[in-house]
């Protein structure tokens, strides 16, 4: 599951290339859409309140997170992980 690269930022943690973009406009607060930047694999998304600072150093941390406590492989294919 990817995601269009027309406003997506990247960003490197461990290594490994990712993109990212908010969605800033859905019912729970803001969405962060994360994908691996080289593979069309598992796609994550994780929600944060409105009024929330999104910047690389929080994207750094949901993907670091994701990756450690609940096993989102961005390498492989496979349903969202979405994480509220």
């Amino acid at each position: 599951m990817g995601i269009a690269k027309k406003g997506t930022r990247t960003i490197v943690v461990d290594g490994e290339r990712y993109r990212w973009v908010v969605a800033p406009d859905d019912e729970p607060g803001l969405g962060i859409v994360v994908v691996h930047d080289e593979v069309d694999g598992q796609r994550m998304v994780t929600w944060v309140e409105h009024g929330t600072v999104v910047a690389p150093g929080l994207v750094e941390v949901v993907i670091r997170r994701a990756l450690e406590r609940h096993g989102w492989t961005p390498r492989e294919r496979g349903k969202q992980l979405t994480l509220r």
